[in-house]
């Protein structure tokens, strides 16, 4: 028997960064301090109680999918996780079904994820999360800067000019929008790693860099970008082209939305992960 599943409320946000803690361990504190602060909206929160006590929970933060000058209503799943005692209940599947209710009561056409590991691709399909987050990744290489080129850090006021490379880097795509201010917070969580390629002050180029590598770089001269600030080797990820990996996955809610979703490849990334 599932326990009842509901809405978090305020008095709940102490029990939810502890389970954050315990199922995200490789996230410090200051990042989810950081994220909860930011995010927290109880309406966004499902979580399942057992003897009063949060034992699981996920967020649907709302968002929306653009596609051939289509803008459609989704939800992003986050921080779905479970305690360690409660797992193998089914009680995750059971939220994403919730989950997947509200957002078709709420006018949501999908419901996407990023998944923290491959292997939880075939969970995930078992409920519905049947079309891949491509990603295309590559090693940099010694490029030479074009004449005119220069690099430097991003400001938020180029947030205008990245979001115009990123929607027409992505124009033939299932894309996931991203409003200024997840951009912002994007150059919050990369203070450091957020870089521009220009000439003669147009933007040409943007990526993110943390320990991991180059988490998206887009726009004309992407890989001379790469270059300039990453030793040859170092791993960067794009768009997906036709050379593509999976690292998150789309569930269509909607009828329209099930045959939109197989028109196009579907790119999401960055998103708090």
């Amino acid at each position: 028997m599932i326990p009842p599943i509901g809405f978090a409320n305020q008095e709940d946000l102490c029990k939810l960064t502890e389970l954050y803690s315990i199922c995200f361990p490789e996230d410090p504190p200051a990042f989810w301090q950081w994220f909860f602060e930011k995010t927290f909206d109880g309406n966004n929160i499902l979580v399942l109680r057992c003897s009063g006590e949060i034992v699981s929970s996920l967020q649907m933060l709302p968002c929306a999918v653009l596609h051939s000058g289509k803008r459609e209503s989704a939800h992003y799943i986050y921080a779905a996780c479970t305690a360690p005692s409660a797992r193998g209940k089914g009680w995750m599947g059971a939220l994403l079904s919730e989950a997947a209710a509200i957002g078709r009561a709420r006018g949501q056409k999908y419901s996407v994820l990023i998944t923290q590991e491959d292997s939880l691709l075939r969970f995930y399909d078992r409920y519905g999360y049947s079309v891949p987050a491509l990603v295309s990744q590559y090693k940099a290489e010694q490029k030479a800067l074009f004449p005119g080129e220069t690099v430097r850090r991003v400001t938020s006021q180029d947030i205008p000019a990245m979001d115009e490379i990123y929607r027409r880097e992505g124009s033939t795509l299932l894309l996931t929008e991203r409003s200024a201010d997840l951009w912002r917070n994007h150059l919050e969580l990369y203070p450091d790693g957020a870089f521009l390629l220009e000439n003669q002050d147009a933007v040409k180029a943007y990526c993110f860099i943390d320990d991991r590598g180059v988490m998206e770089a887009a726009g004309e001269g992407k890989a001379r970008l790469v270059s300039a600030i990453c030793p040859p080797g170092t791993v960067w990820r794009t768009l997906p082209n036709e050379y593509a990996v999976p690292m998150g996955c789309l569930r269509p809610l909607t009828k329209d939305a099930q045959t939109d979703a197989k028109s196009a490849p579907f790119y999401l990334n960055l998103m708090y992960n």
